[in-house]
């Protein structure tokens, strides 16, 4: 009887499956770490992304700026050489004003350059600024991301080896348990 006793006593020992509940946990704990893991570098490639297009975006609207400028500098440069045309007076008249006009042409255009180069000064100057604004902020973005992972990477190593540990050290304490009610229960 106490034979029969001992051997069911084990049997009973023998089929708990802590083990295995063990590695479970530790095993889903693991893919829950990965998948945050992974969450967070979407979210880093997101955001880096989001900022690359914002860039990409506000230079395309400064070249379309400038593209709109360009288009209204030459659309005024006709319309002032069609009405100059116009005002033209008769041939014998032309001969005599034309030296004259020729250079105060060349003088209008020269001041004209001046003023325009003075007024897109603070514009051009603004652009620059938004320009390194703009890198200096990619740059920054990019370096950040790269550190967050260098981070993660570093500190992933000792959460895997803590991991491990912990998982030996609970299903070192589980056997030994076995161990111990296996023999608590041979000295009933």
């Amino acid at each position: 009887m106490v034979q029969k006793r001992n051997e069911t006593a084990e049997e009973i020992v023998e089929s708990i499956s802590v083990n295995s509940f063990i590695k479970t946990f530790w095993n889903q704990f693991e893919q829950s770490s990965e998948h945050v893991r992974q969450l967070s570098e979407d979210r880093e490639n997101a955001y880096f992304n989001a900022v690359r297009e914002v860039i990409k975006f506000n230079k395309q609207y400064r070249n379309s700026l400038t593209a709109l400028y360009e288009q209204t500098k030459r659309t005024n440069k006709d319309v002032v050489t069609e009405v100059m045309n116009q005002i033209n007076p008769g041939k014998e008249i032309e001969d005599q004003v034309s030296h004259v006009r020729e250079e105060f042409e060349n003088q209008l255009t020269e001041v004209t350059g001046q003023l325009e180069k003075l007024a897109l000064t603070p514009v051009r100057s603004f652009f620059q600024i938004i320009d390194q604004l703009e890198d200096s902020l990619e740059k920054n973005a990019e370096s950040g991301i790269t550190y967050n992972r260098e981070s993660r990477n570093a500190w992933l190593e000792v959460r895997k080896e803590y991991v491990r540990n912990a998982r030996d050290t609970q299903l070192d304490l589980v056997e030994r348990s076995k161990n111990s009610l296996k023999e608590l229960v041979k000295t009933r």
